[in-house]
Order: structure tokens, then sequence, then C-alpha cells
């Protein structure tokens, strides 16, 4: 059996060529920034291919040259915060680099099972008593990026619909782990090692504190992925979410603790969003229900193992430069 992973080089893909490889599945991954350091660890034991998911050429290329069984669309623009400086290479990537991987499987004429990876940011703004939020709740996305993840889950339903292409829509909430870039995780736990090392004043800048989450560890992501193409329906739409909700002043007090660094916290303008949704909680039980999942890491294990990986990378960032100089 042989997956293409688009995006391999992100943070849920490169942790699924070791996941696959266990399944004894051969990996086939596109990448598209020159930076791959999240699956150096492994890049010769899979075919790496480079690919701009806008380049419609390229993407025919990789799909026909792995002609997988199973497909991870991954590939994506996928910060909130970035889709609201560059809402046009959000689009042209999450669009119609979805658009062109659904040609090229159809043009192609190959059958693979496409899992299509979308976000609780489609859900928009959400009022305190909704939560836990199933999948018929309507989708009013906030950000150019949620806008995007609608239209690439509707896509995933149109040629579902119209073509027979074996899609399943996964709206994902709050995917964490060691590796992640761009959420509050990692950022409260590259603030703490840089107070640990010397390297900065004992404060912590932070955004909205108050906002209440749906965090889950990676690997339960990747489980539910797996789940959901054995016993998920083709064509439908499932959570990929915890159902726990999590305040992130609590996430930084944890890691705090865990840390035992003293820091003053200090609220930071630049680190609020136009819009961010107060609450954004999910309802797994359609997942549990149909397909046996349901997570198993606890948020302290994972928030432990993301400062351990946050201290080795500093550590190892800081050697290089040393090195260098």
């Amino acid at each position: 059996m042989k997956a293409l992973v688009t995006g391999i080089n992100g943070f849920i893909g490169s942790y699924l060529p070791e996941y696959l490889r266990a399944k004894d599945i051969e990996v086939f991954g596109t990448f598209h920034d020159t930076n791959i350091k999240n699956i150096a660890h492994i890049k010769d034991k899979i075919n790496l291919m480079k690919c701009d998911v806008r380049d419609q050429a390229a993407v025919r290329r990789a799909v026909k040259r792995s002609d997988p069984d199973i497909i991870f669309h991954l590939a994506a623009q996928s910060r909130p915060d970035v889709s609201w400086v560059d809402p046009v290479g959000t689009m042209e990537t999450n669009v119609m680099g979805t658009v062109y991987l659904f040609e090229a499987i159809r043009h192609l004429e190959i059958d693979p099972k496409v899992l299509v990876a979308g976000s609780s940011a489609e859900y928009g703004l959400i009022k305190k008593n909704e939560p836990p939020i199933k999948e018929e709740h309507p989708l009013l996305p906030v950000s150019p990026y949620g806008v995007s993840k609608v239209a690439q889950d509707l896509m995933a339903y149109q040629y579902y619909k119209n073509y027979g292409l074996k899609t399943f829509r996964v709206r994902i909430f709050g995917a964490t782990g060691p590796r992640k870039v761009g959420d509050a995780c990692s950022d409260f736990c590259r603030q703490i090692v840089k107070i640990e090392r010397g390297e900065a004043e004992p404060v912590i800048r932070v955004g909205n504190l108050k906002v209440i989450r749906d965090l889950m560890d990676i690997r339960d992501t990747l489980d539910a992925f797996w789940a959901l193409l054995e016993k998920g329906k083709v064509g439908d739409v499932y959570n990929v979410c915890s159902s726990k909700p999590v305040k992130i002043g609590d996430i930084l007090q944890t890691l705090l603790r865990i840390s035992g660094v003293r820091a003053k916290i200090k609220v930071d303008p630049e680190k609020f969003r136009p819009t961010d949704e107060p609450v954004v909680v999910g309802d797994n039980g359609k997942i549990k229900r149909e397909c046996g999942w349901r997570p198993r890491v606890p948020l302290e294990k994972t928030l432990t193992e993301t400062l351990g990986y946050w201290r080795k990378a500093t550590v190892s960032v800081t050697s290089a430069l040393r090195r260098k100089g």
C-alpha cells in the first residue's frame, strides 16, 4: 500500500511517515519550503517530492508518481494570523491547491481514499452557551484562513458527490505537541526556555488568556485519522477533538509549574487577532460512535513533552550559532 502526504514537512505531516511505515505503508510526501528539519530523521526512508500545490502541473506529477492508495491532504497556509496579512496567498494555497489535487485524481483515473484536513476555524464565532460544537453547526468563519478551510471542506464534498472521490473531511481542533509552531503552547514554551537560559528577562508576553480552546495531542490526532479511513463514511465530515475545554491562561500556568520558572505576565497587543473566538470546543461524539476512537494522551503529558522539545531545539540552535561564529 502507498500513501501520499501533502505538506509532509508541516507539523501534522511530519508525524505521519513513522506512523504509516509502522503499518508497512510506503510513504510519498510533498514539500514546498526548503526547510525540512521536521522530517530530517526519516527523510532517507520516504519518497520526497518538491511541490508547490499552487502549481497544477507539479501537483499532477506528484500524484502520478506516487499512485497512492491513501492521500493525506495537509499542505496549507495553516495559520489564521498569517491569513490576515496574506489572504490571497492563503486562498491560492488552501483552495486552489485542493482543487488541483482533486483534478489530478480525477484525470489520472485513480481511486484513493483522501483525508482532507479542515479546521475548527470553519465554525467561526461561537456563543458561550453553544459548545461543544457538533458537525451540523453553521459555518461562519471570521478569518481568511477559516474561509479558505470552508471552501476546501465543501470542495471535498462536491467532488465526492459529483465525481465519486473517496473524500473524508476532518475539522481539527487544536492539535498540538512537539514541533508545533504558531500556537499558544509553543509560544509559551519558547519564552520559558529563553528565560531558563538567561536569554530573556523573566517576563512572558501574552495575548488573550481568557479564550477557551479544545486541545489534543498529535498522537491522538493521527489515531483519529486512521480510524476515519478504516471506519468513517466516505464524503462525510468529522470533528477531531478532545471535547475538553481549557483556558489559555491555564495552559500558561501549567507550563510555568512544570518548568519551575517564575515570571511576570505582560499583555502584548500585537499578539491579539482582529477577531478572536472566545470559546472553541468541539463535540467528538460522532467519531467516537462511528469509528470507536477516543483521545488518550493527557494534556499535561503533551505540554511536558513540548517544553522538552523546545529546550532541546533551543540548545541545538544556540550551539549551531556558536559553531558558526
